[in-house]
């Protein structure tokens, strides 16, 4: 039985054995429905800006200190659901800067025609924890990671469903532009400090990933203008002598009657950046947008994204409904509480598929890397390359079950000999172990 399967049966169990707990019920809803993705940190931190980096259009920030819900719709509206009370429409003003409304009290769901919303609807709440447990997966936002910036953290990490699991969570070093006081350079620094952070067993613990991103130029890359393009071509073609004092501080910049409109959307490390970057042969829009999107951190965000969260909705949705039974059985007990705790352990032991997402994240963090074949297999059989059968073993042409079947034997006993001692290294068997978990499963979907 595949994991989603097994958490769905054991919820529907447990919704009988608490019929009380409304919030089982509502679990069962949420297998129907887009992944739920919260985008979490504290006031300041860069939440609505990633929100609309994400989305590529200016749709945060809305209303004043409400949660809002972004989701896929034909066209712009917006739905009020105040405590206790009936949803209602609301007026919904698209401005230049993005959709307004009014005050809000309670949630606020905003739909908006976004390819990227029809595979995730995105949470954006005013606390970063206000509606966590609606959520299948976390983006969650802070400068640093110091050991108070990764309270909230800990804090998803409550109960033993989420510390077994610790999938869900994407660490992002927001202002990742500000790092050495906002040089073009301040990326490649940002870069360092995530990997070096990825490493550390008291961040790894918490999370899939650490990512920096520098939001504003990440926003910006996704909703670029050609009136900004121009002006920036126009501020790259003036002699550095008129520029590059101007760049030095934002004093400077408006004191000598540079574009505040720029200042505001780039911030001054992204207008230094887009500068050098239009200066230096991106001559377009698309560009000088692209390599915006790829310097900020956005394009790899976006890939961990598409491939570690949504390609992984069902894991992901099972890891939240699994959750949901968790926190139904330690608050009461019934006489059929126990039995459903075992179903759960049992689960938890069997599911390959969280173990997966862990190898795919950890491999480039292996202390011993395994030689460059050997980790793309790893990372491809583990479903880091698609999460179908040929997908998993490389195949680029149709293949029948026999030649699938052969082509995982081979690589179930190349990974069964690094497992058994093949390697010297720990990590490295424990990460075979996992591929040869993953060949097994794909054997047993084949009907070996």
């Amino acid at each position: 039985m595949s994991l989603a399967s097994a958490a769905q049966a054991l919820l529907d169990d447990t919704v009988a054995a608490y019929p009380q707990v409304t919030s089982l019920r509502h679990q069962r809803h949420r297998w129907t429905e887009p992944l739920r993705v919260a985008v979490a940190g504290r006031a300041g931190s860069g939440k609505s800006t990633l929100v609309n980096a994400l989305v590529g259009d200016k749709v945060a920030p809305i209303g004043d200190g409400c949660t809002v819900w972004y989701q896929d719709g034909t066209s712009p509206r917006a739905t009020a659901y105040p405590p206790d009370l009936d949803p209602y429409e609301l007026p919904l003003t698209v401005t230049p800067d993005g959709p307004r409304t009014g005050q809000v009290d309670g949630d606020l769901v905003i739909h908006w025609p976004s390819r990227v919303l029809r595979q995730m609807t995105l949470l954006d709440t005013p606390s970063g924890g206000a509606t966590l447990d609606d959520a299948d997966a976390v983006l969650h936002l802070t400068p640093a990671a110091r050991p108070a910036d990764l309270a909230p953290l800990r804090d998803l990490q409550s109960s033993a469903v989420a510390r077994a699991t610790p999938v869900a969570t994407v660490l992002v070093l927001s202002r990742a532009d500000e790092i050495n006081g906002g040089r073009t350079d301040a990326f490649v620094t940002a870069r360092q400090i995530a990997r070096r952070h990825a490493r550390d067993p008291a961040v790894r613990d918490l999370c899939l990933r650490v990512h920096p991103l520098g939001g504003l130029a990440a926003a910006t890359a996704r909703t670029l203008t050609d009136v900004e393009f121009e002006t920036l071509a126009h501020l790259a073609a003036l002699p550095r002598t008129d520029t590059d004092g101007a760049l030095l501080s934002t004093d400077r910049y408006l004191a000598a009657g540079l574009p505040a409109e720029l200042l505001h959307r780039l911030g001054l490390p992204g207008v230094r950046l887009a500068v050098v970057l239009a200066r230096t042969g991106h001559d377009t829009r698309l560009t000088l947008a692209g390599e915006l999107a790829r310097r900020s951190g956005l394009t790899e965000l976006r890939d961990t994204i598409a491939h570690s969260l949504v390609a992984r909705t069902e894991a992901l949705k099972a890891r939240a409904t699994l959750l949901a039974v968790e926190s139904a059985l330690d608050g009461q007990w019934t006489p059929k509480t126990d039995a459903l705790r075992v179903r759960l352990g049992r689960i938890l032991a069997e599911a390959t598929e969280f173990r997966e997402m862990r190898l795919v994240a950890t491999l480039p963090e292996l202390p011993v890397r395994f030689p460059a074949e050997l980790e793309a297999e790893a990372h491809r059989l583990a479903g880091g390359d698609g999460t179908d059968i040929p997908a998993r073993l490389g195949l680029d042409e149709p293949t029948d079950a026999p030649g699938m079947r052969r082509h995982c034997d081979e690589a179930l006993l190349r990974w069964q000999v690094l497992a058994e001692g093949g390697v010297a290294d720990r990590r490295q068997r424990r990460a075979a172990t996992i591929v040869v978990e993953s060949c097994a499963a794909i054997l047993d979907r084949l009907g070996v």
